[in-house]
């Protein structure tokens, strides 16, 4: 029954539901690994701007260019079966691709710009003022922990200090570098008062 209706199609049709089904499966193939988790997307990256640096949403990335034949080949479909010639059904082909790439493009970048990334990076915390809330031995002898904000979190973090004396707890201090990506160094913040 399928042959018979591909073998009744004239080759203009037969290359349209080609590219149409098979790039529709693999739009669906996508879709389908994206919600279980499996995404993947690689751009190409040329010395233009049609790349945005591997975050799947560049003009040329597998998912835009699927999207493209996909509204391509329907969209050929669509015009041969209107009754237009091979080379209007072309044309109308190339824009409904043209188009369903771009929404795909302008989707996939709102998409990307509302991801956060939840590690916090702790080299942000340097500068900042917290709080002693575990003692802090003296001269790098042992770890303690500070309370303080960084990237709009207050977080309890290992710290170290490399002032001689021992910091008790609340002794207001300032971040000054990071030992690891895990641990600070601190150091007492002096009042300036009198």
């Amino acid at each position: 029954m399928i042959e018979a209706w591909w073998d009744s199609l004239t080759l203009a049709l037969q290359v349209y539901y080609g590219i149409a089904i098979v790039a529709t499966f693999v739009l669906f193939l996508q879709l389908l690994l994206a919600v279980f988790g499996f995404d993947f997307d690689t751009d190409v990256d040329f010395d233009t701007d049609l790349s945005d640096h591997g975050d799947g949403s560049g003009v040329l990335s597998v998912r835009s260019v699927t999207a493209f034949m996909t509204g391509f080949g329907w969209g050929g479909v669509i015009a041969i079966r209107q009754g237009l010639s091979v080379l209007s059904s072309t044309a109308v082909a190339l824009v409904a691709g043209g188009a369903l790439m771009a929404a795909v493009v302008v989707m996939m970048r709102a998409v990307y710009s509302l991801r956060y990334s939840g590690s916090v990076d702790y080299k942000n915390a340097i500068g900042v003022v917290g709080n002693v809330y575990v003692p802090i031995p003296g001269d790098m002898s042992g770890p303690g922990q500070v309370e303080v904000m960084v990237q709009g979190r207050l977080a309890v973090v290992q710290a170290f200090t490399r002032t001689p004396e021992k910091l008790p707890n609340h002794t207001r201090v300032r971040v000054v570098d990071t030992l690891d990506q895990q641990t600070l160094i601190v150091e007492p913040v002096v009042s300036t008062q009198s």
